[in-house]
C-alpha cells in the first residue's frame, strides 16, 4: 500500500471518529454499551463472582475445596483424561479439516460457496440433534453394526457406542468446522504464486506444499486447534450421551458434584479451576494468533512458523511416493475432503428418513414411510408444551438481545474510550467461558431469586447466551460500512442521528437480522443452562428431548430432531434469501435510490 493510501485511510478514520465523537458525545458510546453490560454484569457478572466467593466456602473462607480438588486422585486422573481427550481430538481435526479447507481455496467459486454451506450448516444443527443421530448410526442396533451384520462381514454387533470410540467420533464430528473455518480464512490469504514459484524453481509437489504452502497457513493451524481445544476443554452434551461409565470428563463431574453429591462448594471449585484454565488458554490463544500474523524477523528465531518449517522438511522425503501436484494427488485430495464433508453431512440427513419410517422401532433403511412419529409428536402433550416454551423464550431472548448487542457493537466500533477493549471482552466472554460453569453460577443465582424453573428466568439466561453472538455479527457488518455517505449526509444538512439511521442502520439491518436469528437459534438449541435452570415447569423441547434421548427409545425424537434441523436450515437461510433480495431491489432501482433526509 502506498504511503499516500496510508494516509488517506489514516485521515478518514480520523473523520469518522471525530463525526461519532459528534454524533454521541464523549461519553455517548459508553452510554451505548451500558444496558448490555449492566444486564450481562447482573446475569452473568455477578454470579461468576459468586461461584468464586462460594469456592472458599459458605460459611468461613477455607480452600479445603480448591485442597481437595487439587489433590484428589481421581479428580486428577479424570483432568488430565481431559486434556488428553481434548488434544486427540484437536489433533484429529487438524487432521481431518485441512484437507477440507484446502480443497475449498482450490475449487471453483460456486463449488467453493457448496463447501461453505456444507461446513457451517453442522455448526447450527442442535448438538443434542447431531449427538442423537451419532447413537441412531454407532449404536448396538444402529446403522452401521446393520449393515455390517446383514452384509455377513460380522456376527456380533461391534461395540462402537457408549465408550470413547464413540465419544470421540461425535466430538470430531462437532468440532470439525471450528477447525475448518479459521484453516480456510487463513489459506484464503495465501498467495498460491509462491507454492508455484518453489516448483518452478525444482521442488516437488509435495516439498512445495509442505515447506511453502502449510507454514503460510500456521495462524489458521494456530487459531483451529487452539478454538478447538478450548472448546472440547468444556463440552458436556456429547460426552455424556455417547460416553461410557469410564469416559466421564472433567464437565461431567462438575455436574455430578451439583446433581448427585449436592456438594455446591466443591463443585463451584472445580468450576473455577476450569474456568481459570480456559482464561489461560484463551490468552494463549490471542498471543499466539497475533504471533502468527508477523513475520520471522520480529518473533525471533523459536517462531511458530519456523518450527513448522523444521518438521515438515522431513516429509518432503516423501514426495516422490505421494506428492502434491501429482496425477494420484490430484484425485485423492479432493476425495479425502469430500468425504469428511460427507462424515459431517451424512449423520444428519440419515435422521430425515427415520422421522418417516413406518416401523415401530429405529431401522434403517425404513421398510415403509409414515407419518405416524410426527403425529405422535403433535398428539403428546409434554412434547407440544415444550416446544411452545423453547419458542416462547428463543422469541423473547432474541428480541431482548438483538437491540442490546447491536447498541453495544454501535459503541465499541465506533466508540474510542478508555476501557474498551475491556468491555469488548466482558461482552463476548460468554461464547469463550464453558456453558456448563455458566449455567453453574447463574444457578447459584437465580435459586436465591426463586427464578429457576420459570420463563423469565430462561430468557434472562440465554440472553447471556445470545448477546455475543449479536455483538460479534453486527460488529463485522459495522465495521465493513463505509462511513463517507453518512458524512455526505450530514454536509448535506442531515442531523447526525438522521444522518445513521437513514444511511448506515439501512446498510447494517442484513447483519442485525442474521444476529436476530442466530439469537434465536443459540436459545432455541441450548441444552445445558435448560438441563439446570428449566426445573419441572419450564421444560424446553431440547430438555425433552435429552430426557427422551437418555431415558426413551422412542423414534418421536427422530421426527423431532428433523423439524429442529428444518428450523436451523430456514433461520440460516432467511438471513442470505433477505440480502439477496435487497441486492436485486438495489440493482432494479439502477443504484440510484435517493435518501429522504
Amino acid at each position: 500500500m502506498s504511503t499516500g493510501a496510508v494516509t488517506a485511510r489514516t485521515c478518514a478514520g480520523v473523520r469518522s471518529e471525530k463525526f461519532f465523537a459528534g454524533l454521541f458525545g464523549r461519553h455517548g458510546f459508553l452510554l451505548l454499551m451500558f444496558p448490555a453490560l449492566l444486564l450481562l454484569g447482573t446475569i452473568y457478572g455477578v454470579p461468576i463472582f459468586r461461584l468464586l466467593a462460594t469456592s472458599f466456602g459458605a460459611n468461613e473462607w477455607s480452600s479445603n475445596n480448591y485442597q481437595v480438588a487439587l489433590t484428589d486422585r481421581y479428580m486428577w486422573k479424570v483432568l488430565l483424561s481431559t486434556l488428553r481427550l481434548s488434544a486427540e481430538v484437536t489433533a484429529v481435526c487438524l487432521l481431518l479439516g485441512y484437507p477440507v479447507a484446502y480443497l475449498m481455496i482450490r475449487t471453483g467459486r460456486r463449488w467453493a460457496q457448496v463447501l461453505t454451506i456444507l461446513v457451517v450448516l453442522p455448526m447450527w444443527t442442535s448438538v443434542l440433534v447431531r449427538s442423537y443421530a451419532w447413537i441412531v448410526v454407532l449404536g448396538r442396533n444402529g446403522i452401521i453394526n446393520q449393515l455390517l451384520t446383514d452384509s455377513g462381514l460380522i456376527a456380533e454387533p461391534l461395540p462402537l457406542l457408549y465408550n470413547r470410540f464413540g465419544v470421540y467420533v461425535g466430538m470430531v464430528h462437532i468440532m470439525l468446522p471450528y477447525m475448518i473455518l479459521p484453516l480456510y480464512a487463513a489459506m484464503k490469504r495465501v498467495d498460491l504464486r509462491l507454492v508455484d514459484a518453489a516448483r518452478s524453481a525444482g521442488a516437488g509437489g509435495f516439498a512445495a506444499f509442505t515447506l511453502v504452502f502449510v507454514p503460510l497457513t500456521t495462524s489458521g493451524i494456530v487459531a483451529g486447534s487452539l478454538l478447538v481445544f478450548i472448546l472440547s476443554l468444556g463440552f458436556f452434551v456429547t460426552p455424556a450421551l455417547l460416553g461410557g461409565a469410564g469416559d466421564v470428563t472433567y464437565v461431567m463431574l462438575i455436574e455430578r458434584q451439583l446433581n448427585e453429591s449436592l456438594n455446591w462448594e466443591l463443585a463451584a471449585a472445580m468450576a473455577v479451576i476450569l474456568l481459570v484454565a480456559t482464561l489461560i488458554l484463551v490468552a494463549l490463544y490471542w498471543r499466539l494468533v497475533g504471533i502468527a500474523g508477523q513475520s520471522d524477523a520480529d518473533r525471533g528465531k523459536a517462531t511458530p512458523s519456523r518450527v513448522l518449517r523444521t518438521a515438515t522438511r522431513a516429509l518432503a522425503a516423501w514426495q516422490s511416493t505421494f506428492g502434491y501436484g501429482s496425477s494420484a494427488s490430484r484425485l485423492l485430495a479432493p476425495a479425502l475432503g469430500w468425504t469428511v464433508v460427507g462424515f459431517l453431512i451424512a449423520p444428519i440427513m440419515i435422521l430425515f428418513p427415520l422421522s418417516f419410517s413406518a416401523s415401530p422401532f429405529l431401522e434403517f433403511p425404513p421398510r415403509g414411510f409414515s407419518l405416524q412419529w410426527f403425529q405422535n409428536y403433535f398428539n403428546r402433550p409434554d412434547w407440544t408444551a415444550a416446544t411452545w416454551v423453547s419458542i416462547k423464550v428463543a422469541t423473547l431472548t432474541m428480541f431482548a438481545a438483538t437491540p442490546l448487542g447491536t447498541l453495544a457493537a454501535i459503541g465499541l466500533v465506533r466508540g474510542r474510550f478508555l476501557g474498551a477493549r475491556l468491555a469488548a471482552g466482558f461482552l463476548v466472554s460468554p461464547s469463550i467461558v464453558p456453558t456448563l460453569i455458566t449455567a453453574v453460577a447463574i444457578y447459584f443465582q437465580f435459586a436465591r431469586f426463586q427464578l429457576v424453573g420459570t420463563i423469565t428466568g430462561l430468557v434472562l439466561a440465554h440472553v447471556v447466551l445470545a448477546l455475543p453472538l449479536v455483538v460479534i455479527v453486527v460488529s463485522g457488518a459495522l465495521s465493513s460500512v463505509d462511513i463517507r455517505p453518512e458524512q455526505a449526509a450530514r454536509s448535506l444538512g442531515a442531523t447526525p442521528i438522521m444522518a445513521f439511521l437513514k444511511v448506515t442502520l439501512p446498510a447494517i439491518k442484513p447483519g442485525i437480522l442474521t444476529a436476530a436469528f442466530f439469537a434465536f437459534l443459540a436459545s432455541f438449541d441450548d441444552v445445558v443452562l435448560a438441563l439446570f435452570l428449566s426445573g419441572t415447569s419450564a421444560t424446553t423441547l431440547p430438555k425433552r428431548m435429552w430426557d427422551g434421548v437418555r431415558f426413551e427409545v422412542d423414534p418421536t425424537i427422530a421426527a423431532v430432531s428433523t423439524m429442529m434441523i428444518m428450523v436451523s436450515i430456514v433461520l440460516l437461510a432467511a438471513p442470505q434469501l433477505l440480502a439477496l433480495r435487497s441486492r436485486r431491489a438495489g440493482r432494479a432501482d439502477g443504484g440510484t435510490k435517493t435518501v429522504s433526509l
